[in-house]
């Protein structure tokens, strides 16, 4: 039952309804006229004081319930997330390190030792991560991370970059492969996500639920499927897409490959969160664009407008929560009637024909599905 919350306006009238009673009760011989101008009158003297207690009360009714959302983790809002998230043990992420390689070219045989630091135009530095020496072609490929951690040390490949402190056998250097994966901590809302998953899904001991938490804590990832028997008996496949800065996926790097295997554990080592017992196999997965053809009556350029955007927000809800079919969007099975479904959702559409597909959508284990441009045929 939802428990109404009276405007000020209502508890003033409420008030002055009250006041008028008793005042007429104890004072019988008073003038009903002149006892309702001073209760309801903007120039009523009890007016005024029953206006103003109406206005306090009222705060005091939003601020019970602003406590009240407080109290349960889905509708708690700023700190409390985070009191919510402790409670269940979920720790925010921090922000994490942009990791890629740079092209070094320069006097061949020169040792270029771990921890080389490199200026990018926009004063973000970036360092090596292991010693390298210059072939005899004078160039050399270096793995490499972002000195500080956030999404400002994302770089794409071809960037010129210098060296931070004189290296005079160096002539010049380049971001080889992009610099990616890096992440601002953890929003709020992302935390409150987080524990709310946590709640749903228990830990179970290395059961599939359990690595798009684990992941998770190390990337920020657009999605996770769990694919057990990848490569034999007691081997689990962990495929992954990684999210950019606007939410959308990207296929993520081998670095950023290389540090989520290393923290779920290598394969054949005895350390990372998996189960000691499994051999977890991270794989990078792969963008599938989907398109259909579609019949519009009326087919006009808004009810076209309002069917790509139900098209782009269908796609974006495959396997969340609220599909009962698919546990991911990664290898997920897509019906046309779920299609057909958000296509007469869109504001202006009266009837359709779904063309195409004909059949469901079944994507590969390793797929994950982008909406791609739709067809639309002249009816």
């Amino acid at each position: 039952m939802v428990w109404p919350i009276p405007t000020a306006k209502a508890i003033a009238a409420k008030i002055a309804g009250s006041l008028e009673a008793a005042i007429l009760r104890i004072r019988p011989d008073a003038n009903p006229v002149d006892v309702s101008r001073a209760v309801r009158s903007a120039r009523g003297v009890f007016a005024q004081i029953s206006r103003a207690f109406s206005l306090e009360l009222r705060e005091a009714h939003d601020h019970l319930a602003w406590w009240g959302r407080q109290y349960f983790p889905d509708t708690a809002e700023d700190e409390f997330i985070f009191r919510h998230a402790g409670i269940w043990g979920v720790d925010q992420r921090s922000a994490i390190k942009a990791v890629g390689s740079i092209l070094v070219e320069g006097l061949a045989g020169t040792a270029l030792p771990s921890g080389l630091q490199f200026s990018a135009s926009n004063a973000v530095i970036y360092e090596t991560t292991a010693v390298a020496a210059i072939g005899v072609g004078g160039t050399v490929t270096v793995p490499a991370a972002a000195v500080a951690a956030g999404t400002a040390g994302n770089l794409e490949s071809g960037v010129q970059l210098t060296v931070v402190t004189p290296f005079p056998e160096i002539s010049k250097a380049t971001v080889a492969a992009a610099f990616v994966g890096g992440a601002d901590e953890q929003t709020p809302a992302e935390l409150q996500a987080a524990y709310l998953q946590r709640i749903r899904e228990p830990p179970h001991g290395g059961a599939a639920p359990d690595y798009p938490t684990w992941v998770s804590k190390v990337a920020s990832v657009k999605a996770v499927g769990v694919i057990e028997g990848w490569i034999g008996r007691g081997s689990v496949g962990v495929v992954v897409l990684m999210k950019n800065d606007d939410g959308t996926a990207r296929v993520p790097s081998s670095a950023e490959i290389e540090v989520i295997q290393d923290y779920l554990g290598g394969v054949g080592s005895q350390t990372g969160t998996r189960p000691v017992t499994a051999r977890v196999i991270v794989v990078a997965g792969v963008l599938r664009t989907l398109t259909t053809t579609v019949r519009l009556r009326p087919d006009t350029v808004a009810t076209r407008a309002a069917v790509t955007d139900a098209w782009q927000r269908f796609v974006a809800t495959i396997g969340d929560e609220d599909d009962a079919e698919n546990a991911s969007p990664i290898g997920a099975l897509i019906e046309p009637s779920r299609i057909s479904e958000a296509i007469s959702a869109a504001a202006g559409e009266y009837a359709h024909d779904l063309d195409l597909p004909a059949a469901p959508f079944s994507l590969e284990r390793t797929e994950y599905p982008v909406a791609g441009p739709i067809t639309f045929e002249v009816p």
